[in-house]
């Protein structure tokens, strides 16, 4: 399903298959109410699943660029060099550059104007605009973009010839599965606004398969009815998400996760052809 790297593909169905139990357990497992709590806690499974997969954009672009430093051009190298740096800061403000790991104390000036007292930059913007910021651009780039572009890209040459560089439908399934963990039905604009942006992106990548259900591989399909399912799921289970739960911590995951697929995906299209 991802690439051709099965590796990923194993773990990528994992963190898939964790999380979605770590809902189901919760919510209907008698005994498990602090199931989710526990998982999505500061220093939790999921929260050091993100630091795993940002330190592989990492490891992945030092990869790339050390085996095919001489056939790639030199800008293509630039950029890949950029993401990798890129994947390692995030990775480092997740742990607060180790403060979660050695416990060293922040400085006075995080204290006073960190929103978590810790050192990282983040945490500087306020949780809710920086969510908000960063789901907006993911919802544009890794769902609707590619999605309209490849519906489309038959009335227009040049949606065509920008395709082979936007997210695959893959990383489209796996960004919507990761949103899909959301404070349903909560009376708040900005969740309302996030159940519809999900639900527009589900529907759209619905019509996309139908319209491309030739090429569209069997698997690729069983993983949106799985989407669905799961979506279907969730909603039912709506008392244990809230609007300031850690099930964003997942969200965040799926992110990462789908910025490593995607980074792979791009960088195979800079190779010279076999």
């Amino acid at each position: 399903m991802i690439n051709d790297n099965k590796l990923l593909s194993i773990f990528a169905w994992m963190l898939i298959a964790v999380s979605f139990l770590t809902v189901v357990v919760t919510a209907f497992v008698p005994g498990y109410a602090s199931g989710l709590k526990t998982m999505t806690k500061e220093n939790g499974f999921f929260e050091w699943m993100s630091v795993v997969l940002l330190l592989s954009i990492t490891g992945y672009g030092l990869w790339f660029l050390h085996r095919y430093r001489t056939v790639v051009p030199k800008p293509v190298s630039v950029l890949v060099a950029g993401f990798a740096v890129l994947g390692f800061l995030a990775a480092m403000e997740e742990i607060s550059w180790g403060q979660q790991i050695f416990g060293f104390h922040s400085t006075e000036y995080f204290l006073e104007h960190n929103y978590q007292k810790e050192t990282n930059l983040h945490n500087f913007i306020p949780a809710e605009i920086f969510s908000s910021a960063v789901y907006i651009a993911v919802y544009t780039f890794f769902v609707f973009l590619p999605l309209f572009a490849g519906l489309f890209a038959g009335r227009s040459g040049r949606l065509g010839k920008l395709l082979p560089y936007l997210p695959k439908l893959p990383v489209v399934l796996i960004v919507l599965y990761g949103s899909a963990f959301q404070a349903y039905f909560y009376d708040d604009f900005g969740v309302r606004f996030d159940m519809g942006t999900l639900a527009a992106g589900t529907v759209l990548a619905g019509i996309y398969i139908l319209f491309r259900r030739k090429e569209i591989s069997a698997m690729l399909k069983i993983a949106y009815a799985m989407l669905v399912a799961a979506i279907a799921v969730f909603m039912l289970s709506h008392d244990i998400f809230g609007f300031f739960n850690m099930q964003y911590e997942i969200r965040e995951m799926f992110v990462d996760l789908a910025a490593l697929i995607y980074f792979m995906q791009l960088t195979e299209t800079a190779l010279p052809s076999r």
